[in-house]
Order: C-alpha cells, then sequence, then structure tokens
C-alpha cells in the first residue's frame, strides 16, 4: 500500500525523523563528533562548522529506522563537495565495533592528514562515534586509553563501549 505522498521512503512515515540540526561537539580543531546528518544538513555542517569530510558508522538499520537513504546522503555530500566514507558498524556489538577500529581510525586519520575537518556519526553521537574518536585519539593522540576516553567525555557526553577498545588495544 502506498501513503499518498510516498515517494518511496522506507520506515514508517515520510522524511528523517530528526527534523532539527543535529548536536555535534569538537573533540578536536579537526574532528566533530555527533549525531546522524540528514541529506538537508550537510550544506549547513560545511557552512557553519567547516566540515569537509564525512565519516558515518550507520548501517543499512540505523539509515532505516531514521527513514533516510544512503543514496541521499551521498548525493548532498557531493553536490557540497563534502567527502563522504562510510564504514557501517552495527549499534549494540562492541565485538564488530572492535574489529573494525583500526579500519575507522586509518579513514579517519587519512582525512585529517589531508585537511579536512572530520563529522564523525554514528546515529546519537554517544557511542560508536565517540569511541571511534577516542581509538584515534590512542592511535594517532598518543593517549592511553584511559586519558583518550577522558578526554573525549569532557568534550561530548559520551558512553563509549569500552569493552570494543580494550578487545582491540588492550588496557592501557
Amino acid at each position: 500500500m502506498t501513503c499518498p505522498g510516498d515517494r518511496g521512503w522506507y520506515g514508517i512515515g515520510h522524511g528523517a525523523v530528526r527534523p532539527g540540526r543535529p548536536g555535534l561537539d569538537p573533540v578536536l580543531p579537526d574532528l566533530l563528533v555527533g549525531e546522524y546528518p540528514n541529506p538537508r544538513d550537510v550544506a549547513w555542517l560545511r557552512d557553519v562548522h567547516g566540515v569537509t569530510a564525512v565519516l558515518s558508522l550507520q548501517d543499512d538499520a540505523d539509515l532505516a529506522s531514521k527513514r533516510l537513504r544512503l543514496a541521499d546522503l551521498q548525493d548532498a555530500c557531493r553536490e557540497v563537495d563534502v567527502a563522504f566514507a562510510r564504514v557501517p558498524v552495527p549499534d549494540g556489538d562492541p565485538g564488530f565495533l572492535a574489529a573494525w577500529l583500526p579500519e575507522i581510525v586509518e579513514r579517519l586519520h587519512a582525512a585529517i592528514v589531508r585537511g579536512s575537518r572530520v563529522y564523525l556519526h554514528c546515529n546519537a553521537g554517544m557511542n560508536r562515534a565517540p569511541t571511534a574518536a577516542i581509538a584515534y585519539l590512542h592511535v594517532h593522540g598518543g593517549l592511553s586509553l584511559d586519558d583518550a576516553v577522558a578526554f573525549v567525555k569532557a568534550r561530548r557526553l559520551a558512553i563509549p563501549y569500552l569493552q570494543a577498545l580494550r578487545a582491540c588495544y588492550g588496557v592501557r
């Protein structure tokens, strides 16, 4: 059954769930961490926050739950010359995240080294994205895991997946 005005959205209703702008916080001058953007947020991220690259950790289930299409996000980034990368990580799966943290950290590092200001996000920006930011600070910032956790939590409300960090990098 097609609802009036249905333009092919999947999920319930029409358009992305969050009507306002995403909440975000700078963790480093070239790294912002926050919640998922809608396609219309990409130009705002570029114009207001200087974002030149987006690294999404949303998986297909995340996108569907927020009524977003990957192609729409990619198109929105392309239209305003913002690089887009994605490492789909299921929410609530620290083991999966631990396995992919090295890849996420290296993609983040490559973007920052190229001079990008990166917007790193998951859904709420409270678990996966802060965990990845902590891993980045540990690997490329030289911080212990405990110091990296404290650093990120001082800048963004976060509940990082500590078990993923410990599984990937050990306890330091």
